[in-house]
């Protein structure tokens, strides 16, 4: 692997697409800043003579031949981001892939499996609250149907795909048998601090924490700000109480170990300064390692929420909005993974993962294994940045393990 080529193409990529410059990095799916991301893929796999194509989701795919017809090994990540999101992550998988399969053409190598790269959609759920989206629909996760089911304040995520160019109905040809699939592999920029606190710049995980994430609307009245506080039902009021009723119940310990609770997003109506809003909508995402952990976390939640609104006279709805992980990694994997780094000279660190990468909806069907890479933690700033030479480092166990499995 030539380290200049990766790191040069590695920036191009995680910069070049970003509708927000210099305020982090925001690369929605089906946008037109993904689509110029896509072009820039395919000309990089149109130098090796390799064709890029998408599915009814968005998900990229190319495919590297091999000697046989065994089943096969697909590497790859996401393409999109959050908002202002950080620099490298999911393109610094995806170019690990990309130049692993470039260093396997220029060096003449054919491997015994045939390799399919896959960019997949969606896996921030940025669009529609639903992470992982691209990787839980051709893994079934996801029944392509349910996407009439799934939309924003303008439109559903079928419409969106149509008006895309993709061809959504297409969907249920294109998931992927587990039968015709040795593994997939996936690296990624941690996005906690476990190996910056551990001093480990490398991450071998064993398994993906369980996630769930709910959209809540707490209704109530809008009336003017004169309005007496007694007087007044207000949604806001009943949301903050939420918020923190949960934080003493994990405090408490009356919820399992580890257990994580998450408001990301948070907005009114009216938005308007002068007037007591009449909803109050917001996000909470949910996450433990043990996935039969989740059901009754999740059912404790909603019944601390749901008391809330019954103690101040309001409204309450509770929609569902995503649901991934809670899946082991797999032993075969982890130890390609760890005998690369030993090879290299390199330590690695074994850890459970809190973050769910669409390694957690590969998991559920076929072997997978996932690499984590450190994120430096500036003492001052509290900000994540990735080193050039720890990125360079983790490509290179990356293709050594994948060269492992192709060739098994």
């Amino acid at each position: 692997m030539k380290k200049d080529r990766f790191l040069s193409q590695l920036e191009e990529l995680s910069t070049k697409f970003n509708d927000t410059k210099g305020n982090g990095v925001t690369r929605f799916s089906w946008s037109h800043t993904a689509a110029l991301a896509q072009s820039w893929l395919e000309k990089e796999f149109s130098r090796m003579g390799i064709s890029l194509t998408a599915d009814g989701a968005g998900n990229l795919h190319a495919f590297y031949k091999g000697k046989t017809n065994l089943p096969r090994v697909i590497i790859g990540s996401h393409l999109d981001t959050v908002r202002n999101g950080a620099k490298y992550d999911g393109t610094f998988g995806l170019v690990a892939a990309l130049e692993t399969l470039r260093s396997f053409r220029e060096e003449g190598f054919i491997p015994n499996r045939n390799i399919e790269f896959i960019a997949f959609a969606e896996e921030e759920g940025a669009n529609f609250g639903t992470t992982c989206l691209g990787s839980k629909l051709i893994t079934g996760i996801v029944n392509p149907e349910d996407l009439n089911k799934i939309k924003n304040s303008t439109a559903t995520a079928w419409d969106m795909l149509e008006d895309y160019g993709l061809e959504p109905k297409n969907l249920a040809g294109q998931q992927i048998d587990p039968q015709s699939v040795h593994a997939y592999l996936e690296t990624h920029v941690e996005q906690e601090r476990r190996l910056f606190k551990n001093n480990y710049k490398l991450g071998v995980v064993k398994a993906i924490s369980a996630m769930r994430s709910y959209k809540i609307t707490y209704r109530g009245e809008s009336v003017f700000a004169a309005t007496p506080l007694k007087d007044r039902k207000d949604p806001v009021i009943s949301f903050i109480e939420c918020h923190m009723e949960i934080q003493k119940a994990i405090a408490s310990g009356a919820f399992p170990e580890n257990t994580r609770f998450t408001v990301g997003q948070i907005s009114c109506n009216p938005g308007t300064p002068i007037m007591v809003p009449s909803e109050c909508i917001f996000t909470i995402d949910i996450r433990n390692l043990e996935i039969s952990n989740l059901p009754a976390i999740s059912e404790a939640m909603k019944t601390i929420i749901t008391k809330v609104a019954e103690k101040n006279g309001i409204g309450v709805e509770i929609t569902p909005l995503s649901r991934s992980g809670g899946v082991k990694m797999s032993e075969s994997i982890q130890n390609a993974y760890k005998n690369a780094a030993k090879e290299l000279g390199f330590e690695y660190f074994e850890m459970n993962c809190g973050t769910a990468l669409d390694a957690a909806s590969m998991g559920t069907i076929v072997p997978s294994g996932l690499l984590l890479v450190v994120n430096q933690v500036d003492p001052e700033t509290g900000e994540k940045y990735a080193l050039a030479e720890d990125l360079y480092n983790g490509a290179l166990v990356y293709e050594k393990a994948v060269r492992q499995l192709v060739n098994e």
